[in-house]
């Protein structure tokens, strides 16, 4: 299952997604959809995609403001902000009951059994959405982005994560989403919550908690903190 992460560091340096032909002519319209897809996700029910959409946002501009701070170029910050805009799609599909997203309780051992598999649906209604595209967008760079950012962003250094990543084979792209899908993530309030976490407190967590404790990179959780707090 690491293939899709293989050279992605490097990877995400080899095209501009904002003058790339192949993704101009055949994906902006997919892309589009998708996102739209998302942000009516549950519209006549609990409207979970118009929280989805904002956090898929969040972690965009975040992650790539980040990204640069390591080293990366900005051509390669903005692949990632357009890539990472699809990184939860999976949380919109059809097996899905959308309330799964907005309990007013903690989620049951069953629920996180579910939610689990997210990552790996996202990569299958992409993988539906490209079925009738050329191969040249099938096989693009900037699709294999967009696959692992879906499939690998809840791994963990230790291996412990959904995919059984290890930290050798993350890479720093892998490393950031993982840390600022959690970050911000942990910082929506939710029902059960007594009260939203300030920056310092999710940070604090994602260091000391047993949660996290172990699982995210060190020294790039140190570079974010720096980055958040300043």
């Amino acid at each position: 299952m690491s293939a899709l992460t293989s050279n992605i560091d490097t990877l995400i340096e080899s095209y501009d997604v904002k003058c790339d032909v192949i993704l101009t002519n055949h994906f902006t319209a997919i892309y589009d959809s998708l996102l739209a897809d998302v942000k009516n996700y549950a519209a006549d029910t609990n409207k979970y995609g118009d929280v989805l959409s904002q956090h898929l946002l969040r972690t965009s501009l975040m992650g790539s403001e980040f990204l640069k701070t390591l080293g990366f170029s900005d051509r390669a910050a903005e692949n990632f902000k357009h890539a990472n805009q699809l990184h939860d799609l999976g949380k919109i599909h059809e097996c899905y009951d959308p309330n799964i997203w907005k309990t007013k309780h903690s989620p049951t051992p069953q629920e996180i059994a579910e939610k689990r598999k997210h990552p790996r649906l996202g990569v299958e209604i992409l993988n539906r959405k490209l079925l009738e595209s050329p191969a040249e967008l099938q096989e693009h760079p900037h699709i294999r982005l967009i696959q692992s950012l879906q499939q690998f962003h809840h791994e963990c250094v230790d291996a412990s994560g959904y995919e059984g990543l290890n930290g050798d084979k993350m890479g720093n792209v892998i490393k950031t989403i993982c840390i600022i899908d959690a970050y911000d993530g942990d910082m929506i309030h939710r029902p059960h919550q007594a009260a939203q976490r300030t920056p310092e407190e999710e940070l604090n967590r994602l260091k000391n908690a047993n949660k996290y404790r172990g699982k995210l990179d060190g020294d790039t959780l140190d570079r974010f903190t720096k980055f958040i707090l300043g």
